[in-house]
């Protein structure tokens, strides 16, 4: 990879779910870095890994999930060797997240305005009282109206994007170095949804912070994102800068996911992806060749014998395919 400063660093995160006997891998080796001061969406269809791959780096797996290998390197620590209770000073403080329903993430037996002090008191140890004015001024950043009216608000008197609002205040209370955004504007109507990321992308320049952008929506992903990674059968197969995954994608999966737009989500994929969607099996790994051999139209012999490195066509643009380039470590 071409020398870039990395907040955070996964490598070879295997992650799977056991059942009846059999072990499904959800993630399969997955890499991938996020550099300071960027947005880097990790993009692919519902069930790709995308999620799995944050909970692990908050250390929120599943109890039914077990994990094989890897590392997540963040500011110096590796998140996976931490103890819950170093987790727990991360979470929240240094590492902010926004979850996909706002709704799951809100008590709502809670006013707003105390939710959102909580992440200061627990984290910068200061009292109820002292928040006050803080949280005030994070309603404000967020775009929330008369937010001195509503800091007693509970969640179900506010709108679907005033709860998100909420949220976002929730995850930046104490300026992160890294947010973690999982599907941000899923379950909101469209001019709620632009509203949103207009504040994020605003948000994310003013505060400088490196993100990673979960999402199935290309729209989203082309208003926040600097860079993408694109992922399938749990791995990254393709990754570069925003335009040139979204104007000159190189792997025929990842051309397959931009027919799909503007949403991942479609009942109808169309028939090329809907292949590729079929084709992932249980444990990838265990595999000789490309997982994809059978159904890419552009696979010769050798893509079913050797399983295909992750290769640089240029400077920043890297591809998991054996018919391109060299590959890298």
């Amino acid at each position: 990879m071409p020398e870039t400063t990395s907040i955070m660093s996964i490598r070879d995160l295997t992650v799977y779910f056991e059942s009846n006997g059999e072990k499904n891998y959800i993630l399969n080796g997955l890499s991938l870095d996020v550099r300071r001061g960027q947005t880097l969406a990790l993009v692919g269809e519902s069930g790709s890994g995308k999620t799995l791959a944050a909970l692990a780096i908050l250390g929120l797996l599943p109890t039914a999930a077990t994990l094989v290998a890897g590392s997540i390197a963040f500011n110096g620590e590796n998140l996976l060797d931490l103890t819950e209770d170093r987790l727990q000073e991360i979470r929240g403080d240094r590492i902010g997240m926004i979850f996909q329903e706002s709704g799951m993430s809100l008590n709502p037996l809670m006013p707003i305005g105390k939710q959102i002090g909580e992440t200061l008191i627990i984290h910068r140890g200061l009292a109820r009282k002292s928040t006050h004015e803080q949280v005030i001024a994070l309603m404000e950043m967020v775009g929330i109206p008369d937010p001195r009216r509503r800091y007693n608000n509970y969640p179900h008197q506010l709108s679907g994007g005033a709860r998100q609002r909420v949220v976002i205040a929730m995850a930046l209370a104490c300026r992160p170095d890294l947010l973690l955004a999982d599907e941000p504007t899923t379950s909101l109507d469209s001019t709620v949804q632009a509203q949103i990321l207009d504040l994020m992308s605003r948000l994310i320049q003013d505060l400088r912070m490196s993100v990673l952008l979960i999402s199935h929506d290309i729209g989203v992903v082309a208003s926040l994102a600097d860079r993408v990674a694109v992922m399938h059968a749990g791995l990254v197969i393709e990754e570069g800068n925003v335009h040139d995954i979204l104007k000159s994608p190189l792997h025929p999966y990842t051309r397959a996911l931009l027919d799909a737009r503007p949403s991942l989500r479609k009942a109808v994929l169309g028939d090329q992806l809907a292949a590729f969607t079929s084709s992932i099996p249980a444990n990838p790994s265990a595999m000789m060749g490309c997982p994809l051999a059978d159904v890419c139209k552009q696979a010769v012999d050798i893509c079913r014998l050797e399983p295909p490195p992750m290769v640089f066509v240029d400077q920043d643009h890297s591809v998991r395919c054996l018919l391109f380039g060299r590959p890298h470590d």
